[in-house]
């Protein structure tokens, strides 16, 4: 089996699961950061369930070789304590997050910048990364798909 047979088929099967718990957003044509408040409904959002459970899956659509995208998510701490994102792991090192170590109460959310740079990439990717958060029963889980044309 080929390595984009495999990603499709992981991609595909995650991104079912994932559907219920995530609204996915398309890219947008320039991949430039969403800032102000009418836009916040481009983020997508994703709960930290009181389990600890949480997986979001980013469809960055279509990405040009050689660069940048940027999506937003939006957490929500629907757990029963306060919580703290940590740290954050990656399968490589073209994926990078940007987010604030200031706990979240239960109910507020907290929005992460995900970040993407398609150099080195080719055809259809898949990639996997986790964050680490206060709570040591299990991280958050994020998985990406793009296009690199």
């Amino acid at each position: 089996m080929t390595r984009r047979a495999l990603i499709l088929i992981v991609a595909a099967v995650v991104a079912v699961g994932l559907f219920l718990t995530a609204r996915i957003v398309d890219s947008t044509a320039d991949n430039k950061s969403r800032t102000t408040a009418e836009e916040a409904c481009d983020y997508i959002t994703a709960e930290v369930m009181k389990s600890g459970e949480c997986e979001v899956f980013v469809d960055f659509g279509v990405v040009p070789y050689a660069t940048t995208a940027t999506q937003h998510i939006r957490l929500v701490n629907g757990s029963t304590e306060p919580l703290v994102l940590v740290d954050y792991t990656t399968q490589c090192k073209c994926m990078w997050l940007e987010f604030e170590r200031e706990p979240i109460a239960v109910g507020e959310s907290a929005d992460i910048v995900l970040h993407f740079d398609s150099r080195g990439e080719w055809g259809i990717v898949g990639n996997y990364m986790e964050i680490v958060t206060s709570r040591d029963d299990r991280p958050i889980a994020i998985w990406i798909g793009a296009e690199i044309e």
